[in-house]
């Protein structure tokens, strides 16, 4: 093979590389906003037509003036659901700041605690967001009552990877209670290693939709687990007395290790809670 050959097959392969390079930054700097519905059978008809906003995973990328523009010209929320990875370790404090200002100017903000959290200054994050009246559900419960008189239960479960979920104490007043429960957990495994038998709805996180999904081979690191649940919707019934689970899982907004994403593109999502006695 002469010499000019192999120089025009280097070229043409870094030419290549250049411009895939380029395209996941690129992808990786995008948002798509989707509009969602699910109906829960335990909705009291008072929730009908609720509509939150959900956005999981910032890590460090900035949410910038025009991402909230864009955000507010949809239909506001009633709430704004933050699923975790807030920041991550070596990240800018200006940055997060920033973010969580953001947030506030779309609506009230509850959040959860991801793994990344952990692995940054978690202590200062959480002083921060309290300080930006920003509700943090630490294994707990959060009723949230109607004009009439009825509620539903937004519980958030604290991180499982670094151990600190604990269903049981989150989930002891709705269990007690019996009434229509919205989950808020970083990460989506809690499906599998958690009692959620009378949770209706979970949002989650954490997968990043596999931040790089090759064609015909899918995200490049993934198990078995999350490559079953890696976005949108799934439906899971532990068994035939229990209430049937609605899981939704966000690609999310950030990106982790590398500021790059293929064939995945960032995510924040409205969605709209419906009642099966309305809709039927």
């Amino acid at each position: 093979m002469s010499v000019m050959i192999v120089l025009a097959m280097f070229s043409l392969c870094f030419i290549v590389l250049t411009v895939l390079i380029v395209r996941m930054r690129m992808e990786a700097m995008d948002l798509v906003v989707t509009e969602e519905e699910v109906v829960l059978d335990r909705l009291p008809a008072s929730f009908d037509g609720t509509r939150l906003m959900f956005i999981s995973d910032l890590h460090r990328r900035s949410i910038t003036d025009q991402h909230v523009q864009t955000l507010l010209t949809r239909q506001k929320a009633q709430l704004v659901l933050l699923g975790g990875d807030i920041t991550e370790a070596g990240a800018s404090w200006e940055g997060c700041v920033n973010n969580v200002t953001q947030l506030r100017k779309l609506g009230p903000v509850v959040a959860v605690y991801g793994n990344h959290d952990y692995k940054a200054d978690v202590r200062a994050l959480g002083n921060m967001l309290r300080e930006h009246d920003i509700k943090v559900l630490e294994n707990e419960a959060m009723r949230l009552e109607s004009a009439t008189g009825e509620h539903i239960w937004l519980v958030g479960l604290d991180d499982i990877y670094t151990g600190r979920a604990n269903i049981k104490v989150a989930m002891e007043e709705p269990l007690a209670d019996e009434a229509c429960t919205v989950l808020l957990v970083h990460d989506p495994i809690a499906l599998k290693v958690c009692q959620l038998q009378r949770v209706d709805l979970m949002l989650s996180g954490h997968t990043h939709g596999g931040q790089i999904c090759v064609p015909f081979f899918g995200p490049i690191k993934a198990n078995a687990f999350y490559r079953r649940y890696l976005s949108g919707w799934y439906e899971h019934q532990y068994n035939p007395s229990s209430t049937p689970l609605k899981l939704f899982i966000s690609s999310g907004f950030g990106t982790a290790h590398w500021p790059f994403r293929l064939n995945c593109r960032p995510e924040a999502h409205f969605i709209v809670l419906r009642a099966s006695s309305i809709t039927e």
